[in-house]
This record gives structure tokens, sequence and C-alpha cells, in this order.
């Protein structure tokens, strides 16, 4: 019997000199790592989910700026809003309610209506999360409107409606107005006695035209039924109620405490109404949409790991036949993940939708460097036992750890180069202008750092520890089929597969190609944000419903103003409501404009001229003269004249803080001198297209931007926002983040290959991969209808990173091949044995991606399926291009070579 093999010396280098230490007592390692684990596990725990849209928005965008101080600040934005409807009530359509088909105000739904809101003001009353419960118009609308408005009517009127108060008050309006009074008055019937009681106080039926401030622009936008008092729809069918909280939406604890606090005491309202069968109730506001979003965030994180781990369990018992397989691959990996959520909770301590589903990425991603380096233990453990003429499973603790350092010496530097590609795509992502973005591409980073740092330190480790036991010494790489046969079979037909490759690419790219030429972008982006929330959301659904009921079209047109002082605001909000009053604006659509200057005068207009006060009183007694009345009467409108007409100090902030509640739906809470306001605009009718939403934007932008350009102190803005804004605002930038993520994301793993591999040839050759999965991808989205939103836009630079993994495997075995001066035969062996941990990996990363499919926001499940699709194009081009390519050109240079060396001994031949 032949005498055993020498065993060969340790290997060298940084890498097994790391394993060297942690492996010298493995249990030790894999001990701490789960310590570590438990104290990064408890950090996790208390993440908190971030539901602001703000969140899933550009930083530098003003209109998500804007739209976040919004949310943040003011009331009108936070509170939570009931819609209670008449049971069977027909589908919302306020807006066509003629005024003759309008219910009475005592019609018995409409009182049933009224009697649920109250009864639910009563139930709220002593809750101490409840901040306030509103049902009917602001509670100080109408003090207002009487107690200061009208007085001070002249300092409310704009050009038009002071113009139209100086013609009334001429003495020629007022000779009219009074011989009309006095026929009136002739006219026989019951109602004489009231009507001349009306006349004397207000002769000049100036009163009504002050409140509607002289019939200028509108304001407002809901339609409510008229003398009811109450938020009733148009149509008597449903009733608007707001209740504000104690805390604001933001609090997530508070709002998981509130929602069910309120829910109870509508349930308990609902109880108490005799009517059968019950109201119909919806919640919507920024509670309820917090609400809905937290857990749904919260669920999806536990889904998508969830789906991931089946997912990832059924694929690796269908390959590998050892039970310990699985286990032992993903043991590391999802310590690595807790590693990474724990710090990221230290560091952010907030859990977007996008970051909540970042664990299953990184399941998929962090395996794939388990699976390179099993495959390569178990090889190695077998060669060194057999180079010992011993059976591989001997407990023999020195071959073993012999056999873990070749392991990390052969397969480190190439596990460590493929993390550092995908590490540069997730970096790419982390030069967006997204927060969430930044934050998902940086938990991917430590994720994939410490996936790999799992991968070469604590699974060599474990698997050493692991060969000391008897379920785990005979290996655990026994798969139940390979796929190296087939592979096998498309490198010995190498020009068939790599034409029928490159046709595919081709035809992939002419697609794209021809939707440019044809006038299409080859590219469709979003032009909404509901991809990025929840779907189904009652909330958000319950938003557009409110809107249709009562009369006004969902998504309108908000506006921040903002100066350094409240006078300074206050002008720049008057300059932007007398825009919205311009036949232009008008034309777009606009229901009705609310704002700051719908509560207070312009400061700047305080000195403009007026009607003489005294000549305006002796023309009033004068007509009354004339046309018989007794001029005595009228002292008491005479000394209302005086007052309309007198110059002093236009109202000002501290004369609305008399009026919190109606100040509070334009200005911050809580901000008795503000400098920002609120501009409501809402629209008469939903946009009919994308396309018409976007001619409004670009107008109403357009028209407002010399205020901005023009501003004289820098403080100075008008910021458009809103939902639909921020849809137009996102749609552009998608367009120009996806180009500059591509280019970032290319250019650094070009850089990083060309170090890498110092070889140009060799640099196009890992590349190609990732170039047409690139192409097929984006040529499958053009055919299915897909398009790009802020979330999936990733899947570009992450593709480039994951796909070009595959390259740089299948050209390192080529280049060893060439260094090695290996055969034809044994680089298809070789090749084709590294494709099947290509697929391995392919099949993980595919499946780690795919669970995102079952999480709730469209966005998301989009990001899995175009990675998938992605994947899947990158291992068709590595397995049927690349493979076949490198066969090709090996053979060719192996000619070349053998030229040479004919030429060569021809030449010594003839000397």
């Amino acid at each position: 019997m032949p005498a055993p093999a020498p065993l060969q010396p340790e290997p060298r280098g940084p890498l097994p000199a790391l394993t060297r230490i942690t492996t010298a007592r493995p249990w030790v390692t894999v001990i701490a790592a789960v310590v570590l684990t438990a104290t990064a596990l408890a950090a996790a725990l208390q993440l908190q989910p971030a539901t602001g849209v703000q969140d899933m928005l550009a930083d530098n965008q003003p209109s998500a700026i804007a739209f976040g101080e919004m949310v943040d600040r003011y009331a009108l934005v936070d509170d939570l809003v009931v819609i209670a409807e008449l049971p069977g009530a027909t589908a919302p359509g306020a807006a066509q309610v003629a005024p003759d088909a309008a219910p009475s105000p005592n019609a018995p739904g409409v009182q049933r209506l009224v009697a649920f809101a109250q009864g639910l003001a009563t139930q709220l009353a002593n809750e101490p999360a409840a901040d306030g419960v509103r049902f009917r118009p602001a509670a100080d609308a109408r003090a207002f409107v009487q107690d200061l408005v009208v007085p001070r009517g002249w300092d409310y009127l704009g050009a038009d409606g002071r113009e139209r108060l100086g013609q009334r008050l001429t003495r020629a309006a007022m000779d009219a107005q009074f011989t009309q009074n006095a026929t009136m008055l002739a006219a026989p019937g019951p109602a004489a006695g009231r009507l001349a009681r009306e006349l004397i106080k207000d002769p000049l039926r100036l009163r009504e035209f002050l409140a509607g401030r002289g019939g200028g622009a509108r304001e407002g936008g809901f339609q409510t039924l008229a003398g009811t008092n109450a938020n009733i729809s148009a149509d008597g069918q449903a009733i608007l109620i707001n209740i504000a909280g104690a805390q604001p939406a933001s609090d997530l604890e508070f709002t998981a405490q509130f929602m069910p606090k309120i829910r109870a005491a509508v349930e308990q309202q609902l109880a108490l109404d005799s009517y059968q069968p019950p109201l119909t109730i919806l919640y919507t506001g920024a509670y309820a949409i917090a609400e809905h979003s937290a857990s749904q965030t919260r669920g999806d994180m536990i889904a998508s790991c969830t789906v991931s781990i089946a997912l990832l369990i059924g694929g690796f018992l269908l390959v590998y036949r050892h039970p310990l397989a699985f286990p032992t691959l993903l043991l590391p990996v999802y310590m690595a993940i807790v590693w990474a959520f724990g710090l990221y909770a230290v560091m952010s301590g907030h859990l977007t939708p996008v970051t909540a589903v970042t664990g299953a990425v990184l399941a998929g991603l962090g395996i794939d460097y388990c699976v390179h380096y099993v495959a390569a233990h178990e090889l190695e453990r077998r060669r060194a036992f057999t180079a010992a003429g011993k059976d591989d499973r001997d407990p023999d603790p020195q071959l073993r750890r012999t056999a873990t350092l070749r392991a990390v010496a052969q397969v480190g530097p190439a596990i460590f180069a493929a993390a550092v590609t995908t590490v540069l795509g997730f970096g790419a992502v982390s030069l967006s202008h997204v927060r969430t973005l930044r934050e998902f591409s940086g938990l991917a980073v430590v994720g994939l750092i410490a996936a790999l740092l799992t991968a070469l330190i604590v699974l060599p480790a474990l698997l050493l520890a692991l060969g000391r036991t008897p379920l785990a010494r005979g290996g655990l790489s026994v798969t139940r089929f390979s796929i190296a046969p087939g592979i096998l079979a498309v490198a010995r037909a190498p020009r068939r597969w790599l034409a029928l490759t490159t046709l595919s690419v081709v035809a992939a790219g002419l697609v794209l190609g021809l939707a440019f030429a044809g006038g299409s972008a080859p590219l469709r982006y979003d032009r909404d944000l509901e991809s990025l929330h929840p779907s189904p959301h009652p909330a958000l659904d319950a938003q557009d419903h409110l809107a249709a009921r009562f009369g006004a079209a969902p998504n309108g047109l908000t506006l921040l103003v903002q100066s350094d002082t409240p006078e300074q605001m206050l002008s720049l909000a008057h300059q932007v409501q007398r825009r919205f009053a311009l036949p232009r604006l008008q034309a777009l659509g606009l229901s009705g404009v609310t704002g700051p200057a719908s509560l207070l005068p312009d400061p700047a207009r305080a000195d403009d001229p007026r009607p003489d006060p005294q000549q305006t009183v002796a023309n009033l007694r004068a007509a009354a003269e004339a046309a018989g009345f007794r001029a005595q009467a009228f002292d008491d409108y005479a000394a209302f004249l005086t007052t309309l007409l007198t110059r002093r100090p236009p109202p000002s902030f501290d004369d609305l803080s008399v009026y919190p509640s109606l100040a509070e739906l334009v200005f911050p809470r809580n901000t008795p001198r503000p400098t920002q306001g609120l501009i409501l605009a809402t629209l008469s009718k939903p946009w009919a297209s994308a396309d018409e939403r976007d001619h409004v934007i670009e107008t109403v932008r357009a028209e407002l931007a010399d205020l901005n350009e023009n501003a004289q102190r820098p403080a100075d803005r008008a910021v458009l926002s809103g939902i639909s804004v921020l849809g137009y605002d996102t749609q552009r930038a998608i367009a120009g983040s996806l180009g500059q993520l591509l280019a970032l994301s290319a250019g650094a793993v070009l850089l990083w290959l060309v170090v890498f591999f110092r070889h140009p040839l060799s640099v196009v050759l890992a590349l190609s991969p990732a170039a047409g999965g690139l192409t097929l991808m984006l040529a499958v989205i053009w055919i299915s209808g897909g398009s790009f939103n802020l979330i999936n836009l990733m899947a570009v630079p992450l593709l480039v990173g994951i796909g070009v993994d595959d390259g740089i495997f299948l050209t390192a075995l080529y280049r060893n091949a060439r260094r090695a001066q290996s055969t034809t035969t044994r680089l298809r062996e070789d090749l084709a044995a590294s494709a099947h941990a290509i697929g391995m990996t392919s099949l993980t990363t595919a499946l780690a991606f795919g669970s995102l499919y079952f999480t709730h926001v469209p966005a998301i499940k989009s990001l899995g399926l175009m990675v998938g699709v992605g994947v899947a194009g990158a291992f068709f081009v590595s397995v049927c291009g690349l493979v076949p390519g490198l066969v090709l050109l090996f053979e060719k240079q192996n000619e070349k070579q053998n030229e040479k060396q004919s030429q060569k001994q021809k030449v010594k031949s003839e000397i």
C-alpha cells in the first residue's frame, strides 16, 4: 500500500491569517457571534416605523420639504377625519346637486347625521387623547365675519372690491337703493315689519357685500348643505367630523393608542343610534394613514423575511441532501442581518417600508458567499483527507483546520471581490437625494460587509466545530442534482449558444431603440405616488371618497408661503392669492382658494385712499330724507359707516388670536405670530390625465416664479406642494436619478474590476453578464408595460453590482486556466462546476428579491420582480453567452499559441 502523500504547508495571506485566529477555538468564535447577535437583536427590536410620505422623497425637493413642514406643524393636515354616511348612500356626486334638489336641513337623515356627530363629540369631550371634535364650520368663523371682517371690511377688500364699494357709497347709488327700499316696504304683505327692521339695520346692504369679500375670488372648496351649520355634504348623505389628537400623528406610539380609542367611541355611538341599518364609517387623515402604514410596514418586514426563509428552505431542500446544509449556511447570514439592523437602530431608529424589507434582500445576497465557501471547503476537506490517506469522516482536527485555511485562501479573494461589486452597486444608491434610499443602501452595505465577515470568520469556525460531530463529518455539500451536465453541453457547442445569446441581447436592445425612435421614451416613470403606499389602503381611498362626496376634486394644490416676519409673510400670501384670482389661473379649474389672505388684510395696502367718512354719512342721511325716511333712524348705521371708512391700523395677528380654531386652518399650531402659512387651492373636477395635472402644475409655477425670483428678502418663498405636486416632482426626479445612479454604479464597478483584473479584456468579459442582464430586464419592463418609481429604480445599480459577480467568477477561472496552460476539456469542466454554483447563488438572490412580491407596497413589489428578471437575465448571459465565449476565446488563444510554437519549431529546423 503506497504511503500517504505529505501534507502541503498551510497557506499564507491576510485572510488565512485571520481564519487561523478565529478557528483556533471555533466554539468560542461561534458563541461570541451568538452573543453579539443577541445584543444586536435587542437594539433592532427598538426600531419604529416611519410612515411619512416625505421620508420616501428627495431631500432637496422643495415640494417634499414643504410637505414635511405641513405634516409636522399644521393641524389641518394632522387631524383624524371621520366620515359618517347614511346607509345605502348613492355614489358620491355632491358637486352635481342642484339647489332645488338639495334635501331639507330638517330631513330625518340629516338630523340623524348631526345627532351622531353631537353624540360622538360628547363622548370624546373628556377623552385626554382627543384635543377637540369639529363637525361644524370653524367654530370661530361666524364670529370672525360678524365682529372683524364686516366692521373692518374696507381693509379686507381687494382692489375690485374697494372699487365696487366706493360705487355703492356714491350719492346716486344711495338714492337708488333707498328708492328700492321704499318700493319694497310699500308692497302689501305680512313681511313688511320684518323687512323694515332689516332695512334699518343694513339699508345699503353692505354687510352681506362685505361678508362675501366684495364678490372677489372664491374661498373654501367643499360644498355643504345650506341651513344646517354642520359639515353635511350637499346631497345630505354624509357628515364630516374632524378629531384633533393631543399629540401629532408622527408620534406612532400615541397614534397606536389614539385610533382604538376613537374607534371604540364611534362603535359606542353607533350602538346608541336607534336607526337601522347603521351608518357607514370611514376613517382618513394623518392618524388613520399613519396607523395603517405603520402596521403594514411591520407586517411587510415579517412577511418578507418569512417568505424569504421559506423560499430559501425550499430551494436548499430541493438541491442539498444533507439536512444541516441549510441551517449551517443560513445561520451566518441571519447573524449578519441582525448585526446590520442592530447598528441601524442605534444610528437611525426609524423603519421605512423600504428599509423594512432589506433583511429579505440581504438573505439572498449574503447566502451566496456562504454557498461558494462551503463548496470550496468541502472540496478542500476531501482533498486533504485523501492526501493523508484517511477517510473523510475521520474527526482529525488538524486536517479539518488545514482544509478550512485552504478553502479561505482559494475562494476568499473571489468572495471579497464579488462582495465589493455588490457594495458598490448599493453604494451608488447612497448618493441619492432620497433619504429612505440612502438609509436602504447604507443598511444593505453594512449588512453585506457583515455577511462577508460571517462567511469568512463565523462560517469556517462553525464548519470546523460541526466537523468534529458525527452529524457533519461526512460533509454538507452533497446535492440531489447538478446543472453542470447541461452547462457542459453548452460549452461543447459554443458558437451556437453564443450566437443565440447575442441575438437575444441585440433584440432586447432593438426593442428599446425602436421605442425611442418611435417617439416614446424607452423607460416609463410613475406619474403619481400611489405605488409608494401600501395597497390596499382604506385611509387613502377614503380621501378620494371624501373629496368626491363633498364636491371637490382630490389632490388639490397647496402652497407654503414663508418670510422673515409675520407681516412680510402675510404680504407675500396676498400676492399669491391675487395671482390665483387671475382669469388664466381660474380657467385651470380652481373651485376655491383659502389662505392667510382670507383671514388678515394686506398690511401693504393699509394706506390706500378710501371714501371720506363724514361725506359718506352726510350722503346717507340726505338719501334717506329724499326717499321719505327719517335720517335719525339710521344713526347706528352711520356709526357703522364711520367705523368702516376711518383709517386706522388694519386687523393684525393679535386680533386673529381671538379665533384660534380658524387661525389653525392656515397657520402652524400654537404660533401666535407665524412666519409661514398655507394656501389651499381646491379643484372643481379631477384631472382627466397626468398630462392635464402636469399642465396645471407647470402653469401655476410659471405664474408664481417671479415672486420667488424677484423676492426682496432671501427668506421669502412660495412653494407649491401637495400629493399631486409631489407625484409630478417625483416623476422628474426618477428620470434624472436613473441615469445618474447607473453611471455611478457602473463607473465604480468598472474601476474596481480594473484594479482587480488589471487587464481590459478581462474587465469586459466580467461586465458582460451585468450589461446583458440589464438590457434584457429593461426590454421586459418595456414590453410588459412596467414603469420605474423611486424604489424600483434601485434595480438598475443593484443589478450592475449583483450581475457582475457571475462574470468575476467565470472570468477568474478562465484566467487561471490560461496561467496554468490547462486544456479546453479541463476549462469546460471548471466552468460547468462554477456555473452550477452561480446557478445556486442566482436562485437564492432571485428568491430573496422575489419574496418582496408578498409585501403590500406596489413599488417594493416591482423592485423584487425587476431584480428577479435582471438576475435571471444575467445568469442566462453568463451560462449561454460568457461560458461559450470564454471557451471559444480560450481555443482561439491556444491556436495562436500553437501556431507561434510551430513557427518557432519551423525556424529552428530551418536553422
